[in-house]
């Protein structure tokens, strides 16, 4: 069979590639699209195998050309944890949002981690809900049932002790 793929991103802008694949290779190609979407699928999901000319079609639209350029030299998750996620389930992955949101909540959690590790739990609590969480000092002295001037004051002491153990760290 014929293929022809189009690059419409990169170096090769509007290059067109044909090529001569056998059918063993065509089928090898369905059958990891297969495994592929069936790694992803969800619940009840049912998933059917595509034809070779519909996965090379599917190539070809540039969402997915813009999507490969911007995503191919992407470092893989890095986190603690993240061993059980393969490099191949995140190529899969068409809409990096989730990969995104865990990472967030990684560094958040690490974030708030440290904090804790440096201030009374009274203090960290304070300051990882008005610093991380965007509270206002308003809002967390009447969540508290507290003055706000004296939630300000120790905020500023908090922000104080943090800088001080911070720069002995760097």
């Amino acid at each position: 069979m014929r293929v022809t793929l189009r690059y419409d991103q990169g170096v090769r802008k509007e290059e067109i590639v044909s090529l001569e694949i056998c059918e063993q290779e065509l089928e090898k190609m369905v059958e990891l699209d297969y495994q592929g979407r069936l790694v992803i699928a969800t619940g009840n999901e049912v998933v059917e195998k595509k034809t070779a000319k519909a996965i090379i079609d599917e190539l070809n639209k540039q969402e997915y050309n813009s999507w490969q350029t911007h995503h191919r030299h992407q470092a893989f998750l890095q986190k603690k944890g993240a061993e059980s996620v393969t490099a191949e389930m995140v190529d899969l992955i068409a809409d990096q949002s989730e990969v995104e949101a865990y990472r967030r909540q990684a560094d958040y959690e690490a974030l708030c981690q440290k904090v804790r590790e440096a201030l009374k739990p009274d203090q960290a609590e304070m300051f990882i809900a008005i610093c991380l969480d965007g509270m206002s000092v308003k809002g967390y002295a009447a969540k508290i049932g507290d003055d706000a001037n004296r939630v300000s004051k120790r905020f500023v002491y908090a922000k104080k002790i943090l800088k001080g153990r911070f720069r002995k760290e760097a």
